[in-house]
């Protein structure tokens, strides 16, 4: 129907959800991981590392994210979370614009730290710098597009000793007024760079209703699932609620720590203490899940999609039904464009701030630590390292050690940081990735390389040759071939026999 009308999704987009049709399929490839003791072997399939279409690869991603950022980058001071929302004409440009996004964090950032500084140098702090890790969200419980922004911010300024050392200053917690200021500034400043592009309509809302507009494709995802759906209450005979825009949504808040200007909304009400190193990783989890997850999602008899809400609506409703159209609308418009992070670091956390080796130890070696880290050298990135297979889950190789030195049941790396309860003392890392394996022994406290008969699992081969995967799979008896995909039907039930 869309080549009909001469309009293509994004590339992007589409391969995207292809990609995910092949994710956990063994006929696309395996990792073949065997006991050393009794011989007992299991095959893993590759994943997909899709970043908004695939739940689990997005999880995946969530959990080392969050893992890299408590172990090698936030240091050991208190923190505190910024949201920031924009009015949906602004959302819009930020969906479809990475540059938009860009200016948009910048300018937040910027206004925090801004804020930070002036704060220091009113109790005499003069010269600190500050950082943030800003996590973008493309969504909201209910599979909207809702581009916004988590920053979270270190909550105070770094300044330099005389014998060169950092000294962390702790601020205090902005007020009510302080965080309307901020809103305001990233109001001004962003509605005056969106007008110089010419890329919002000021216009009343009749004249703009009045005049036809082309909308492409993705934008007609988003515009889908704003408005497209009902809502339900599902175990009690399935009543009809109302739709997706029946009940008018609930204010947002106005405490103490929210504010609003020019529907720019702020909310900077989360800390995390200083000690608190699980805190720290749960509000990184936060920041870096994934769109939905597959728990809260199941099909109705009738063919029609449910996804289970959060918390009741006011009515009653629990879950948020839609045709299989609308939710692949819904999840296309979640998918970020190419050239797009979704974890940006600033300020002293950047990646070429010059107090950067200094700021991430701090806290955790004593200033001795931080003062060696600032006045070391900085060492020169290795060229041609190897790069990571794209394809391959690798869930089970651990640790990055060679094949030939798995280490036994129960043994520790002696780099293992431990710096948090969730699984303290068993997370080797290599890089800034973390391997499957010891991901979820951190996440879930469980050993996935341990054999039942009191051995060690480990990898022996990767294979992706289709001859070899098709000789083995039907050597196991394993279907050689992913599911079927059925072929594009036109969605209004109207395609000619």
């Amino acid at each position: 129907m869309r080549e009909e009308r001469g309009k293509d999704l994004p590339y992007y987009v589409e391969n995207e959800l292809r990609r995910y049709l092949d994710c956990g399929i063994l006929a696309k490839g395996f990792l073949r991981v065997v006991c050393a003791r009794c011989g007992d072997e299991m095959l893993v399939a590759y994943s997909c590392k899709c970043r908004g279409a695939c739940p689990s690869c997005s999880a995946r991603r969530m959990c080392g994210s969050a893992a890299h950022l408590v172990d090698h980058v936030l240091p050991d001071v208190p923190l505190r979370q910024w949201v920031l929302t924009a009015p949906y004409e602004v959302r819009r440009v930020l969906a479809l614009r990475p540059d938009a996004l860009t200016a948009q964090n910048r300018f937040f950032v910027e206004e925090i730290a801004r804020w930070q500084k002036q704060r220091a140098a009113a109790f005499g702090v003069q010269g600190g710098e500050t950082g943030a890790v800003t996590f973008v969200q493309r969504f909201d419980s209910m599979l909207r597009c809702f581009v916004h922004l988590h920053v979270v911010a270190l909550d105070g300024v770094f300044t330099k000793a005389e014998d060169g050392a950092l000294v962390f200053h702790e601020g205090p917690a902005p007020s009510r007024e302080e965080i309307a200021h901020v809103a305001a500034r990233v109001e001004k400043r962003m509605v005056r760079w969106l007008r110089r592009r010419k890329l919002i309509d000021e216009r009343p809302a009749e004249e703009r209703s009045n005049e036809p507009r082309e909308v492409e494709p993705l934008e007609a995802c988003m515009q889908m699932g704003l408005f497209d759906g009902v809502f339900l209450r599902l175990g009690d005979g399935g009543a009809q609620l109302g739709s997706d825009d029946d009940e008018p949504h609930a204010p947002r808040g106005k405490g103490p720590w929210t504010a609003e200007v020019g529907g720019f909304n702020v909310n900077a009400g989360i800390t995390v203490r200083a000690d608190d190193a699980e805190g720290r990783e749960r509000l990184c989890r936060y920041g870096a899940r994934p769109p939905f997850s597959l728990e809260r999602l199941s099909l109705l008899p009738d063919g029609r999609v449910a996804y289970r809400l959060r918390r009741p609506r006011r009515n009653g409703a629990t879950h948020l039904v839609m045709t299989p159209v609308s939710f692949l609308a819904r999840v296309a418009g979640l998918i970020p464009p190419p050239r797009f992070p979704l974890l940006r670091l600033s300020g002293v956390l950047g990646p070429n701030a010059p107090w950067r080796a200094a700021v991430v130890v701090y806290g955790r070696g004593g200033v001795a630590a931080a003062k060696a880290a600032h006045d070391a050298p900085k060492r020169k990135r290795r060229k041609g390292k190897e790069k990571e297979d794209g394809n391959a889950a690798a869930i089970l190789v651990d640790g990055g050690a060679r094949r030939d030195e798995v280490p036994e049941e129960g043994d520790v790396p002696r780099s293992s940081p431990g710096r948090t309860s969730l699984g303290s003392g068993v997370v080797q890392v290599v890089g800034a990735r973390f391997d499957w394996a010891r991901l979820l022994r951190r996440v879930y406290l469980e050993d996935v390389l341990a054999c039942p008969c009191g051995g060690r699992r480990r990898v022996i081969a990767d294979l992706h040759d289709p001859e070899v995967v098709t000789a083995i799979l039907v050597h196991l008896g394993l279907p050689t071939e992913g599911p079927a995909v059925a072929r594009a039907r036109d969605p209004t039930g109207c395609e000619a026999a």
